[in-house]
């Protein structure tokens, strides 16, 4: 009677039958991924008080539209420690870039003063601006005034993982002014417009804080 001779082939695909088993088994197993985030509802975003942060304000009337005091995290990967003060306007993409074009076209100004609130010092902090002319940055002067706005954003990242940026939105910014060199700690802002806008009125325009991003 003829011996029967083992198959060598057959070990070989055992171990690959297992390993294929295997590798289903971790993919089966793997985490999900991360859920995206949680959109803040009106209230939810005005009640927080940690950069990046959003308030709705009115352009429409003299006097002091922003009072408010925020805490300023480190900043993050990616990210530059350049603090951007500013307004956003939102809505469909047509709503959103007229905003933007009225703001900016008639030459948004404001009176801009920071503060640092966990300190000794309560002289405002050093700001700068964006100037038009000679298209760079420069200190704002002692009144802390703005005579125009620039269209710039700061950091995608944090503000949508804060919940601020909802996906059925357009969003459009415009920056104040900056401060470089943002050291973590509590701050407390302050902006005045200087005249009546009345041509402003109604907007949906929020107060915008938030770190740059880095240069690529």
């Amino acid at each position: 009677m003829d011996a029967v001779m083992p198959n060598p082939a057959l070990p070989r695909l055992r171990v690959a039958v297992m390993a294929m088993g295997l590798l289903m088994l971790l993919g089966c197993t793997a985490p999900p991924p991360d859920p995206a985030p949680k959109v803040l509802t009106a209230d939810e975003a005005a009640a927080r008080t940690v950069v990046p942060l959003t308030r709705p304000i009115a352009l429409d009337k003299a006097g002091q539209v922003v009072d408010v005091e925020f805490e300023l995290p480190p900043a993050g990967a990616d990210i530059a420690p350049q603090l951007l003060i500013g307004v956003r306007v939102a809505g469909d993409e047509e709503a959103a870039d007229k905003a933007l074009w009225l703001l900016n076209g008639y030459d948004l100004m404001a009176k801009v003063r920071l503060y640092r609130t966990d300190g000794a010092d309560a002289a405002p902090l050093s700001l700068t601006r964006y100037d038009a002319v000679s298209r760079k940055r420069v200190p704002l002067d002692a009144n802390g005034l703005v005579p125009q706005a620039i269209a710039i954003s700061p950091a995608s990242g944090p503000l949508q993982a804060a919940g601020l940026v909802s996906p059925a939105l357009n969003y459009g910014s415009l920056g104040l002014a900056f401060l470089p060199e943002a050291k973590p700690g509590h701050y407390r802002l302050s902006i005045e417009l200087p005249e009546d806008r009345p041509e402003l009125k109604n907007m949906n325009v929020e107060l915008l804080i938030g770190y740059m991003g880095r240069s690529k």
